[in-house]
C-alpha cells in the first residue's frame, strides 16, 4: 500500500546532538516529555504536525471524504494516540468551518503488549516482537482520507506493520505523518529512539508536576516504565488518586500476562486502590448522622 510521508523534521546524527538536515538542533526535551505524557508537549508537537499535514495535504480539510487516523494499541494508549487527537482537533476545526463532517481516530487492535522496551531493541528483536503481536483494524476506513500518525520513524518496521493491518481497507488516500524521520546515518545507530525518548525524562518523578496540574496523559510507555521503577511508590504518593486508579485499570485491561511482568509495581498499585476503596466505604460523621 503506497503512502505519502509528511514530517516536521528530518534528523541526522550524532545521537548525542541530533540535528535536522537544516543543521538546527532537534528539540529533544519537548519530544521526550511528549513521549512520557506531558500534555503541554503533546499539544505543542501535535499542532506542529497538524500544520505540516494541512500545508502538504490540504485536501484533509477541504475534501468531503472524512479523515480517519488509525492508531495501534490494546488498552492503554500510546503517545501517538494523543498526537493524533491534537491533529484531529485541528483538522476537524478547519473542516467544521467549511461545513464538512468530522474525522475520527480508529483503533488498530493489538492482541498483546510486551514488557520489552521496543525503542531500545535491535532490529531483529523488533521484528520478533511485532511478529508475536496480532494487529486488526477495528472498523472500516474505506473511502476515507487515512492518516497514520506516529512520533518518529527510525527503521520503518512499525509503519510497515500498521500498513499491513490496513491492507484490506480501501481508503481514498493514505498519508503517514511523523514528528521526525531519521536519515540513514542516524537510523543506523542502535539506540537512537531510546536516546530521544529519554533525552529529558530520566525519572518518572519529573512528571509529578504535570500530573498534579492535570496536564498529564497516561501512555503505555509511561505505564511500563512506572511499573518497573523503584520510584513508583514516591510517584503515586504525590499524584491524584484518579491517576493511580487509571494506571491500575490500564494494567488490568492490558492483561494478566502483562501484569505478571511487574509484580512489585502491581502490588504497589493494588494496595493503594484497595486502600482507596476501603476509605470510600467508611462513612463520614455527616453520613452517619443522616441515618439517625
Amino acid at each position: 500500500m503506497s503512502s505519502t510521508c509528511v514530517t516536521t523534521a528530518r534528523l541526522q546524527g550524532p545521537v548525542d546532538a541530533v540535528r535536522t538536515v537544516d543543521g538546527e538542533l532537534f528539540d529533544t526535551h519537548t519530544y521526550s516529555r511528549m513521549k512520557h505524557g506531558d500534555a503541554d508537549a503533546v499539544d505543542a508537537l501535535g499542532n506542529q504536525l497538524a500544520e505540516a499535514l494541512i500545508e502538504q495535504c490540504p485536501y484533509l480539510v477541504t475534501d468531503e471524504a472524512e479523515p480517519t487516523l488509525p492508531v495501534a494499541y490494546l488498552a492503554v494508549r500510546p503517545s501517538c494516540w494523543f498526537l493524533a487527537d491534537v491533529v484531529l482537533q485541528r483538522l476537524n476545526a478547519d473542516r467544521a468551518a467549511r461545513g464538512l463532517s468530522a474525522g475520527r481516530i480508529v483503533q488498530v487492535f493489538k492482541d498483546s503488549v510486551t514488557h520489552t522496551d521496543y525503542a531500545a531493541s535491535t532490529q531483529a528483536e523488533r521484528e520478533a516482537e511485532l511478529a508475536r503481536i496480532g494487529f486488526e483494524l477495528a472498523e472500516p476506513i474505506d473511502g476515507t482520507n487515512c492518516v497514520v500518525i506516529d512520533d518518529v520513524r527510525v527503521t520503518g518496521l512499525a509503519e510497515r506493520t500498521v500498513l499491513a493491518a490496513l491492507e484490506a481497507a480501501r481508503p481514498k488516500t493514505l498519508v503517514t505523518g511523523y514528528l521526525a524521520v531519521c536519515e540513514p546515518d542516524l537510523a543506523a545507530s542502535p539506540h537512537v529512539e531510546s536516546a530521544l525518548n529519554h533525552a529529558a525524562i530520566i525519572s518518572i518523578l519529573q512528571l509529578v508536576p504535570a500530573a498534579r496540574a492535570g496536564r498529564f496523559r497516561l501512555t503505555i510507555r509511561f505505564l511500563k516504565r512506572a511499573l518497573a521503577s523503584p520510584e513508583l511508590p514516591q510517584f503515586v504518593a504525590q499524584v491524584p488518586p484518579e491517576l493511580v486508579q487509571e494506571m491500575y485499570d490500564g494494567a488490568v485491561a492490558t492483561g494478566e500476562q502483562f501484569m505478571a511482568g511487574y509484580p512489585e509495581g502491581m502490588a504497589t498499585l493494588s494496595s493503594l486502590v484497595e486502600r482507596g476503596e476501603e476509605t470510600a466505604r467508611v462513612e463520614t460523621p455527616q453520613e452517619r448522622g443522616a441515618h439517625v
